[in-house]
């Protein structure tokens, strides 16, 4: 007996996606409303590559004998085949129509409990039950069903770990050493991944980080406190991305069920520009999305006229991305080498539920991101 499930299109398309790849039906049809058409289309586009059948069906959001209408059609179309309907999403009036049309035929209605993990059915009353979701939404479907592509992230981490060392060392001086990431930004602070090379600047004389710099491709030691950089990928590591690689070496370590570092993409629009963004580690937990922003500016700093430091404007660039990626469950979180002291912007993190660890916290990443991955 084949089986059709059916799906109504909301602003929070992980719960359907969660019920198709777990349940795998023969068919899915998606009820969507016009304002969810662009939904239903990134929905569909994501399911019908991993092989679906899938349709959509026109409904009017406010008009719940529509709805009705619809819905019977779709059942008695159906004949003796299994149908059952994902209860989870659309409007009030959608969820009422279908409920009615699918209680009433005896029909199985599931609801999908993101924050628990877990789908509930709900009907017939016999069968009452939850099961476990057993399925992983890969970074890359999640994005891609609220409408970003992936073009490119780290594939190979390899070089990551072969510079750990080094990594690991400008971390601690985040604590012990708190003048040298500052040394370090305000010497490179002009160059960029455009910039001729080499680079040659003079850095404070620390003789273990100049030992380790030995363990970067094309960074030489020169006279005194000075070093040569004749590769990019050195120069931008410098610049701030070993913070990157760090938080993504101790995201890595608690087993998240998939994780990305340095994410670059765009989204994807009806018309010829299509927005590019970028995030710096994103990672999958049970089917939640969590999006770390990582920082090694001086977040204090004031821009002329400003009354708040820069940080605010940090705050501002990853509530506006998650917003838009994340969905109604992620987290997201501000991660700091440098310590956030200015109050109104602290105030604003918890205004805007940004999760933030700065300064000397950078000590306890590790046991900061494993109560978060679990909250």
């Amino acid at each position: 007996m084949s089986h059709v499930h059916v799906c109504l299109v909301s602003e929070q398309p992980i719960p359907n996606l969660t019920t198709v790849l777990q349940f795998k039906p023969d068919r899915v049809v998606l009820l969507k409303t016009k304002e969810m058409e662009e939904k239903a289309r990134f929905l569909a586009e994501v399911l019908k590559k991993k092989q679906y059948d899938v349709e959509a069906e026109l409904i009017d959001a406010y008009d719940i004998n529509n709805v009705i209408k619809v819905s019977e059609s779709l059942i008695n179309k159906c004949g003796d085949c299994e149908v059952s309907l994902n209860i989870t999403g659309g409007t009030k009036i959608g969820t009422l129509g279908t409920f009615q049309v699918f209680y009433t035929s005896g029909k199985r209605i599931f609801y999908v409990d993101t924050k628990d993990n877990k789908i509930l059915q709900l009907y017939p009353e016999n069968e009452q039950k939850e099961m476990p979701i057993e399925v992983n939404i890969s970074i890359a479907d999640y994005l891609a069903v609220y409408g970003f592509q992936i073009d490119t992230y780290v594939k190979d981490d390899s070089y990551i770990y072969e510079r750990k060392e080094l990594t690991d060392y400008l971390a601690n001086t985040v604590t012990s050493r708190q003048h040298i990431i500052p040394a370090i930004n305000n010497a490179l602070h002009k160059y960029n991944e455009k910039s001729p090379l080499p680079v040659s600047v003079k850095l404070l004389k620390d003789e273990k980080l100049f030992k380790l710099f030995g363990l970067l491709k094309g960074v030489k030691q020169k006279d005194g406190s000075k070093i040569e950089i004749h590769s990019h990928n050195s120069l931008m590591y410098l610049k701030g991305f070993w913070f990157e690689e760090y938080v993504y070496m101790i995201a890595k370590s608690l087993n998240p069920d998939d994780i990305k570092l340095n994410v670059k993409g765009k989204w994807i629009t009806r018309g010829q520009y299509h927005p590019k963004n970028e995030f710096d580690v994103m990672l999958s937990k049970k089917n939640r999305l969590f999006y770390i922003s990582c920082k090694t500016a001086n977040p204090d700093r004031k821009e002329e006229g400003g009354e708040e430091g820069v940080g605010k404007e940090f705050l501002y660039e990853l509530v506006s991305l998650s917003d838009r990626a994340l969905g109604l469950f992620g987290r997201r979180m501000l991660v700091s080498a440098r310590q956030v002291n200015d109050p109104a912007v602290r105030e604003r993190s918890k205004i805007l539920k940004v999760d933030l660890v700065d300064g000397k916290n950078i000590a306890t990443l590790k046991e900061n991101l494993r109560q978060w991955l679990t909250e």
